[in-house]
């Protein structure tokens, strides 16, 4: 317990190493906030595996490989089938094998294939929140799977061994078993349940690819290792890979501001890049005491439909034609023009705006005469080289 207890605290550890330096660059000069897309991902990761035994630690490590598909739901939470496969090994030492005499010990392998669904949880977004652009990130992770162990001849092998040397016809290894499915001499079976536990470091290299290093500990039925001890049997993996994520992981949006608010609405208004004069619109918009609402609700590539993290700000525009009855709102929608072409980005400039207009009316019963569309396609891109993306969205205009 000593040691699990050690594990995880070092796990706890690196997530608050790996949070701290991107919190003290971020303190006060974020530019972007991020919204966190659910995807897929494949890991493929291979290293070495350490089978809990009696005899020496060096004797009984063996290769191991692990395959995994997963699909990550939140910045925090996913969840992954893993397949780890290959080795393990056992043995005995010689004063076991020889009734307490100094004798030859006798050892032997077999391998196993060992499916398995984790749950993991991510304690470095969990304790410093969502940033796409950090590089590193602890996670943490148990689930359950089954062990379905073949090849077991060497085991085979030393239960002969040690009726030889005792001679007597009943088992040695009194849990030793022919295959997965198939019973040993005593009716045991070789495939078990399993449960398993770990962590891993990962390095981001960029939106989609990264390089990690996994711990992990599995527990077996007593049978694993063909000896009977009367306690579940343990073994450890250690494993480097790589991992890739499907897709655009993440899309971003610049920071709340209200000064740049008032700016780029102007600059939609006019049609024209944005201006330096902002003070002096804000003024007069707090003289007048006119009720006025700026909005952008930015798109993913290709699509016309809300995203989930944006529909906050339909709400905001609704709550705020129902306060100002007199109001009304104008919706502008925009495309980026580094992607598609110029007919595909104004039906889809046109669909985005439409669709704003739409929920406003059917969810949130707002009258369509109150509501104005637009749709400018790339012709009215504000928003160049990284941050092109941000040329996906629909302009709102309340007043």
């Amino acid at each position: 317990m000593k040691r699990i207890s050690k594990f995880v605290s070092a796990i706890l550890l690196m997530s608050v190493c790996a949070v701290l330096p991107t919190k003290a660059q971020n303190a006060g000069s974020q530019k972007y906030d991020y919204d966190f897309n659910p995807h897929w991902f494949i890991q493929l990761q291979g290293g070495g595996q350490y089978t809990l035994g009696e005899i020496e630690l060096k004797k009984l490590l063996s290769p191991n490989v692990q395959l995994s598909l997963g699909y990550e739901f939140t910045p925090v939470v996913a969840a992954r089938l893993s397949v780890d496969a290959w080795q393990s090994k056992a043995g005995i030492a010689g004063k076991w094998a020889d009734l307490g005499n100094v004798g030859q010990e006798l050892k032997w392998k077999w391998n196993y294939v060992a499916p398995s669904i984790d749950v993991m949880f991510d304690m470095t977004n969990f304790l410093g929140g969502f940033n796409p652009e950090r590089k590193l990130s602890v996670s943490v992770f148990g689930g359950i799977g089954a062990n379905f162990p073949f090849a077991n001849d060497e085991a085979k092998d030393a239960d002969a061994e040690l009726k030889t040397r005792y001679g007597r016809t009943d088992t040695q290894l009194q849990l030793l078993w022919e295959g997965p499915f198939e019973e040993g001499p005593l009716g045991e079976k070789g495939w078990s349940g399993l449960v398993r536990f770990g962590g891993d470091f990962d390095y981001h290299l960029n939106d989609n690819w990264s390089i990690g290093l996994e711990a992990n500990a599995n527990i077996v039925n007593d049978h694993y290792n063909s000896k009977k001890a009367a306690n579940a049997d343990w073994y450890f993996n250690i494993l480097g890979g790589v991992k890739y994520c499907f897709g655009q992981t993440y899309s971003k949006r610049p920071a709340s501001d209200p000064l740049a608010a008032a700016l780029a609405a102007v600059a939609a208004a006019q049609n024209v890049a944005p201006q330096q004069p902002v003070e002096r619109i804000i003024e007069k918009t707090i003289e007048k005491e006119v009720p006025y609402l700026y909005e952008e609700i930015y798109f993913t590539i290709n699509k016309y439909n809300i995203n989930k993290s944006e529909e906050y700000k339909v709400r905001h525009i609704a709550d705020f034609l129902k306060q100002n009855p007199d109001a009304k709102v104008s919706i502008t929608g925009h495309a980026d023009s580094n992607t598609g072409t110029k007919s595909i980005n104004q039906t889809l400039s046109e669909k985005r705006a439409a669709e704003v207009a739409k929920v406003l009316t059917e969810q949130y019963g707002i009258s369509s005469s109150r509501i104005s569309t637009d749709a400018k396609g790339d012709t009215a891109n504000f928003y160049s080289g990284s941050n092109y993306e941000l040329n996906r969205v629909c302009v709102c205009i309340g007043k």
